[in-house]
């Protein structure tokens, strides 16, 4: 059964918005991309990494420094309990250094425990007034917080120590964006970048802010972003929105085929391609073969068990529409799309 006009499509792009605490957070890396660049002989120097401070802790158990910097490691590959043993060991054998109070608060964070958190950084705000990262820290925590002119207090008071903190302007323009204010947003990350231009995060959101207004400076910053860490989807997203936006669906399919390749098995990015194969490019077997692979991966992808049936229906395969019809409701039962499929294809959906 061919329709002779397009009924509602499910159609999920992948929407980029950094949660308060992605790229800016306690524990949470602000700057390029190295850590998640892993390849299996990374792995092995990690391991090679952990097991010398293993043997140095056995040397020297009363050094703090080792712990803290086992506990760092621990707590960026999401070891958190051992990451928690080792801040408190640290703090326990010199309570002296800032750095170890902050990596304590950050593993605390990371556990949710969040009154924890701010009884720990209002503490070290005390003894270390004009500490750098203990105001950055402070101020993270009240963005999470959306306690914003105590957020701009704070990164001021970090940028009078000095002017060139990038991530004092990231936090700034983060805050912006909450506040709805695009223009002081745009300026923050702006002197993000100029200040340094290997930041990940700033090269991000600056992509968004031109993508959203179909500015093709957008290009530029997602690419930027691509190169500091290609195995993050994002960049690849925005850009490929952008391409799409603007009606460059060509260029918009080889840049989910460029994400795939680099993060292969992504569902979002097949079922991307397989919406603009089954809306723009009207291919309805290679939109199927997409809306399977994001299957393959995700097998509880309503939009795109639905979207596979709506191909199939436009193919004539009624029995197969509606099977992934049914999939879909199964899913979610009130996807309302699917069940006018179902009705469309002369079928009752259950109640």
């Amino acid at each position: 059964m061919r329709m002779s006009a397009l009924p509602s499509i499910s159609f999920r792009i992948f929407f980029i918005s950094l949660a308060t605490w992605v790229g800016v957070g306690l524990g949470c890396e602000g700057r390029g991309g190295e850590a998640s660049q892993k390849s299996k002989s990374n792995s092995n120097l990690t391991d090679s990494y952990l097991d010398n401070l293993n043997l140095l802790i056995e040397e020297s158990p009363r050094n703090p420094e080792l712990y803290y910097q086992r506990g760092t490691f621990h707590l960026e590959k999401d070891n958190v309990f051992s990451a928690l043993r080792d801040a408190r060991k640290a703090v326990e054998l010199d309570s002296s250094k800032a750095e170890y109070h902050l990596l304590l608060a950050d593993v605390h964070f990371k556990l949710g425990q969040f009154s924890e958190t701010r009884k720990i950084l209002e503490k070290l705000l005390v003894r270390f007034p004009e500490h750098t990262e203990t105001l950055l820290k402070n101020a993270e925590f009240q963005l999470y917080l959306q306690d914003y002119p105590k957020v701009f207090e704070l990164v001021n008071r970090a940028l009078q120590q000095s002017a060139y903190i990038p991530r004092a302007y990231f936090i700034k323009g983060i805050a912006y964006l909450e506040m709805k204010d695009t223009a002081l947003a745009q300026s923050s990350f702006e002197t993000v970048v100029d200040l340094d231009p290997d930041y990940f995060h700033a090269h991000m959101q600056l992509g968004l802010i031109y993508g959203a207004r179909l500015n093709p400076l957008c290009e530029y910053h997602f690419r930027q972003a691509m190169r500091l860490n290609p195995q993050k989807p994002e960049s690849y997203y925005g850009l490929a929105y952008y391409y799409q936006q603007i009606g460059e669906i060509d260029k918009a399919i080889d840049m989910y085929k460029v994400l795939l390749h680099n993060v292969p098995g992504n569902p979002a990015a097949l079922f991307n391609l397989g919406y603009l194969y089954l809306l723009e490019k009207k291919e309805y077997r290679i939109a199927i073969e997409y809306f399977s692979e994001a299957i393959k991966y995700d097998s509880k992808y309503a939009e795109a068990f639905y979207n596979r049936g709506y191909a199939y229906e436009l193919l004539g395969n009624v029995q197969a529409a509606a099977q992934d019809y049914r999939n879909a409701l199964a899913l979610k039962p009130d996807f309302r799309l699917a069940r006018k499929g179902l009705t469309r294809l002369g079928f009752k959906p259950k109640e």
